[in-house]
């Protein structure tokens, strides 16, 4: 707004608009993605097995980084990052074992940018961003529904759950909605709607959980687990904690939870090179056993 004051002084004042309400900008999101077109259905598996179920693990992708090759050792950008995603999920899902039930735990930083200021939401730092944030959901809804297809083709159910991160807190909902209402007439698909950084899931004696681990410590989670889903936790023998955030390979025994800290599918970025840190970009599949808990990964 601008005009002169009293004094004839002319002066510039800006209006902030007020802040969405989260429950705002999640109708906003239903809203915008109701009534897309669903999927065409995947031919059923002939064989599964109903004692089996296999996870398959995405931990921060960061779709729509851009890192030069050679600045950092590696190129990555959205082709190349949504491109590894389809070909490391279809080698994955070659490797698995026919399960009945199959996860695609996604733990968080799905995407590199939270929103077109390419900055980190907490921190405000600049972020090195591949291209517009647009194309980067765009293309990250398209690689996750194929990630999907592929993983009907091997199991007769799927459950879908993408988690939020430090650099994805509000960006992870289109994802989220979008891959809903793409399968939304498929019953053998399910995607996690719930307005939750921790998701705790049992199979048989396995208790499953994740949260991105930028907002607390392991130890903590696994305390958190054990009080908010106790009913799931003394009728399990076998629980699993899986995080993200930290891009580095992790595994530990904490108090009767095998928890790992799960490489990134991403590569380094400009930033991570020049403070020292090492990568080694994975993507894998668990499978386990209803009674036995852990019994094979890829």
């Amino acid at each position: 707004k601008t005009g002169p004051d009293e004094d004839g002084v002319a002066r510039s004042i800006l209006l902030r608009p007020e802040p969405e309400k989260d429950e705002d900008f999640i109708e906003r999101i239903k809203a915008a993605f109701e009534g897309m077109t669903p999927a065409q259905p995947v031919p059923q598996p002939d064989y599964v097995r109903d004692d089996l179920c296999t996870i398959y693990t995405l931990a921060d992708m960061h779709i729509g980084q851009l890192s030069w090759g050679r600045e950092v050792g590696e190129a990555y950008d959205i082709d190349i990052a949504v491109k590894r995603l389809r070909d490391w999920v279809g080698r994955l899902v070659a490797s698995a074992p026919p399960s009945k039930e199959a996860i695609i735990l996604d733990v968080g930083d799905t995407t590199h940018m939270d929103d077109t200021t390419n900055q980190t939401p907490r921190s405000k730092h600049v972020l090195d961003a591949d291209s517009r944030y647009f194309r980067t959901i765009e293309e990250t809804v398209a690689a996750l529904s194929d990630a999907v297809e592929l993983t009907l083709a091997k199991h007769e159910h799927v459950t879908v759950v993408i988690l939020p991160g430090n650099h994805s807190p509000h960006s992870y909902i289109p994802i989220m909605f979008s891959l809903a209402e793409r399968f939304r007439l498929n019953p053998r698909v399910t995607v996690w709607k719930e307005p939750n950084t921790f998701w705790a899931h049992s199979f048989g004696k396995n208790m499953f959980a994740a949260t991105h681990g930028d907002k607390t410590t392991p130890q903590r989670a696994v305390l958190f687990m054990a009080d908010e889903f106790a009913e799931m936790w003394g009728q399990t023998r076998h629980r699993f904690l899986w995080t993200g955030h930290l891009h580095s390979a992790k595994m530990q025994d904490i108090g009767g939870v095998k928890h790992e800290q799960l490489r990134a599918m991403t590569s380094r970025d400009a930033y991570a090179y020049s403070s020292a840190y090492v990568n080694r970009s994975q993507l894998q599949c668990i499978t386990f056993h209803a009674e036995t808990g852990e019994l094979q990964r890829s």
